[in-house]
């Protein structure tokens, strides 16, 4: 979906109290080699979550090296786990010599991305995922994921009213910092 149409669903999906001083903006570079750029939400015209793709993936990368370099590190949890990457990298064409390696790298590159997004920071398209993932389920759900973006877009919602934030008070406080961010940004334009 084109991102005028998301960016259109999103800004009718802010509650009213919101409009026009939460925005959301995609950048794409287009010198960049893939030509992604960044996804960023402003607050009355100051930008407080950046979701930039290049410095996520040099994040990723420093993460992947200090993995490379760890020798205790667990790549599998199992043997079946182990077994079923072997398949499916056997499925598109690795020869079996190359597998035990090419299956390491990969597990090392998965556990570099979750640590990365421990550390919330993401990239343009953890954030066009999270809005397809927050347009397309029930907003009871989105509340309760475990993607801070999907979170955070639930929150700012117009179909979560005063009585569901209220309920939500004690359980926002277990949040990360940007969610009790607009948690409270939303609190205080409906003056609860």
């Amino acid at each position: 979906m084109r991102w005028s149409k998301l960016k259109k669903q999103l800004e009718d999906f802010t509650c009213p109290c919101l409009k026009g001083k939460v925005e959301f903006w995609i950048t794409n570079y287009r010198k960049a080699h893939d030509q992604m750029g960044r996804a960023y939400i402003t607050v009355n015209g100051k930008e407080v979550v950046n979701m930039c793709t290049i410095k996520k993936e040099i994040e990723v990368y420093k993460v992947e090296k200090e993995l490379k370099k760890s020798k205790n590190i667990c790549f599998y949890q199992d043997d079946f786990m182990r077994d079923r990457i072997y398949e499916l990298l056997r499925k598109e064409g690795f020869s079996e010599d190359i597998l035990p390696q090419i299956a390491k790298n990969r597990n090392i590159n998965d556990i570099a991305h979750k640590k990365v997004k421990e550390q919330d920071i993401f990239a343009q398209y953890d954030f066009l995922e999270a809005v397809e993932r927050f347009l397309n389920s029930p907003i009871e759900e989105s509340l309760k994921s475990d993607n801070f973006i999907v979170k955070t877009l639930a929150l700012i919602d117009r179909r979560v009213g005063k009585r569901t934030l209220n309920t939500l008070k004690e359980s926002i406080k277990d949040e990360g910092e940007l969610v009790r961010y607009f948690y409270r940004l939303r609190c205080e334009a409906e003056q609860i």
